[in-house]
């Protein structure tokens, strides 16, 4: 394309000029709507140009004529290479560039739809109408309902609402329109309307609608697809918001796979935006807001345990926290670890509530625009002003936009957790004289007392709980000691309970020693593959050849070492360096020399 066709154009259309960039006065032409704010740059030395498309210049760069800005190093310019565009194309994105520039100018004055050449002006010019940007090239005329809605484009209309309200108005006009076109003819556009097609796509669209309306579908354009979502959520053809959330409903389950995951994402957040919009039941909001439901649920619970049973409370965390199911404990005794999780949780949460905005999730308010990416023309205000999905969820609608408050999760929230239960582990392991002496991890000593003052309340509910049946005297220290063993035996495996029948192994302070001196027995818990390794790693001596003949992996055969001994030592005992090389974790050296039984150890 010639420069001055560009400049024809944009002084045709819009009465914009190019002048010299004060900042380059010599290279650079620019064009601006307001001071300082240019959205067009061109290079009177290179055939560059450069175009504001703020949100749309990354998806564009790749297609044919265009390229990353040469002029303007911003993620909002593409650049355009003017000997390969086609005209319609540089045109289109002008057109977007120019509203982007004007959007929320409500001192903006209407597009200039007359040409007045300057005085003194040799121009082959004449003043004139443009003429609209859809002139109907086909050679016959369009039926007389879509002529209609054609012709009544309103180029008036500030950009920032133009084509949403043409949209609208239009749509009307045609909701009923049926066609049975014998051609079909393609469409790509982003943000397609009506005013983007020419005859022969309209008549392909609203042929392809009729045939959809009647149960008869077929994958169309994927432009013509976004149309028909963008009639629905304008209410276009519908008998009534519950109608177009029907319709929608359809479309989502039924045909938007057709298109790609793209699509569908779009059309789940423009349904939850449909809902919130036109106030629609509850029942319809717990359709397209079941996955923020179900983690509202869930944070529900945690926040008010006391409400719920240990199991719900319980897996709840099983959730979240992947050391709660490979604890030992749980998998000694499901019922009574999750009742002792439970307890400490309520505890805990009851005396420090922020403990739950310490692992959990945050509350936080966000903003987001109503039917982000379609067209849409905001004719009504939102039905309701406000809209609470549940206990943990509420949004406040303002006409365009809205904002909702509800719990997101922090970034770590697995990590806190496994810290948290790990604790957990460790001092329920002390209180109740249970499997292998922990290590600690590092946790907020808040947190760690809170664990605590939980478990204690947990053995108090215990005695409380059995009075009736054994008459406990509270005042026998002897009798609470035998409470206590009444209920370490109940979490205890039958295997340790016969282990229980052998002298009693000194106590020994974990935070201290770290470890104390394992049965033996213990030692065939490793395969002979399994404790060759282990060995290996401990004496640093080679272990490749013997992997290798014997055809183990070393990540797999790591994996399984950890997995056994994770009872044993609560944590993962082998781990792979920087040069992805499997080593011995050194706090935890001593004790696989216990279960292996070596001398000195």
């Amino acid at each position: 394309m010639e420069r001055q066709v560009l400049k024809d154009y944009l002084l045709n259309k819009y009465g914009l000029t190019f002048h010299k960039s004060t900042v380059d006065p010599l290279n650079l032409q620019i064009v601006e709507v307001t001071a300082h704010n240019p959205f067009i740059v061109l290079s009177t030395s290179t055939p560059q140009l450069d175009v504001k498309c703020p949100n749309f210049a990354a998806t564009i760069q790749n297609l044919p004529g265009f390229t990353e800005p040469r002029l303007m190093n911003h993620p909002e310019w593409v650049g355009i290479r003017l000997a390969q565009i086609k005209a319609q194309d540089l045109f289109n994105i002008l057109d977007y560039a120019f509203k982007s520039a004007t959007n929320g100018n409500q001192n903006f004055i209407a597009q200039q739809l007359v040409y007045l050449p300057s005085d003194g002006t040799d121009s082959k010019y004449q003043s004139q109408l443009i003429p609209q940007r859809q002139q109907f090239a086909q050679k016959h005329r369009l039926p007389e309902p879509l002529e209609k809605m054609m012709a009544s484009y309103d180029y008036t209309i500030l950009p920032m609402n133009e084509q949403g309200e043409n949209f609208y108005r239009q749509g009307q006009m045609v909701a009923d329109y049926e066609d049975d076109y014998d051609q079909i003819y393609e469409l790509r556009r982003y943000y397609p309307d009506y005013h983007a097609m020419n005859g022969h796509q309209l008549r392909t669209y609203f042929t392809w609608r009729t045939q959809l309306r009647q149960g008869k579908f077929t994958v169309s354009s994927t432009s013509y697809a976004y149309v028909y979502i963008y009639e629905l959520l304008n209410n276009i053809g519908v008998k009534d918001p519950n109608d177009g959330f029907q319709k929608l409903l359809e479309f989502d389950q039924k045909y938007a796979a057709s298109y790609g995951q793209r699509m569908k994402d779009y059309l789940h957040q423009w349904m939850q935006d449909y809902v919130l919009y036109y106030g629609l039941e509850r029942t319809k909001a717990n359709l397209v807001f079941a996955d923020q439901l179900k983690v509202d649920r869930e944070y529900h619970i945690l926040r008010h345990s006391e409400d719920y049973s240990a199991t719900e409370v319980m897996d709840v965390f099983l959730d979240h926290s992947p050391y709660l199911k490979k604890c030992r404990l749980y998998k000694n005794s499901p019922q009574k670890w999750a009742e002792v999780v439970a307890m400490v949780w309520q505890v805990a949460f009851h005396k420090n509530p922020q403990i739950f905005t310490d692992l959990i999730a945050t509350q936080t308010l966000s903003a987001k625009y109503f039917f982000a990416g379609a067209v849409f023309s905001f004719h009504r205000q939102p039905r309701l002003m406000k809209y609470p999905i549940d206990s943990e969820r509420t949004y406040q609608l303002k006409y365009r936009k809205y904002y909702c408050q509800a719990w997101y999760p922090l970034k770590d929230q697995q990590k806190r957790l496994n810290t948290f239960f790990h604790e957990v582990d460790r001092l329920a392991r002390q209180v109740f004289h249970l499997g292998h002496p922990l290590k600690p991890r590092p946790l907020e000593p808040q947190i760690v007392q809170l664990i605590g003052t939980g478990l204690k309340e947990y053995q108090k509910q215990e005695t409380l709980a059995r009075q009736p049946k054994i008459k406990l005297n509270l005042a026998s220290l002897d009798q609470i000691r035998a409470d206590a063993s009444t209920t370490r035996d109940s979490l205890l495996t039958d295997e340790e309970k016969q282990m229980d029948d052998e002298p009693d192994i000194p106590s020994v302070n974990p935070v201290k020693n770290g470890s104390v001196k394992t049965d033996n027995a213990t030692a065939d818990i490793l395969n002979a593959d399994e404790q060759y390794l282990v060995q290996a790693l401990l004496h640093q001596e080679p272990y490749q050849a013997y992997l290798k003949q014997h055809h183990l992996m070393t990540s797999i055969l790591v994996d399984s070492i950890n997995e056994k001994l994770f009872d044993e030592i609560g944590d993962s005992v082998i781990e792979f360096n920087d040069q992805d090389e499997p080593e011995i974790i050194e706090d935890y050296e001593d004790d696989l020399r216990k279960l292996l039984k070596e001398d000195g150890a």
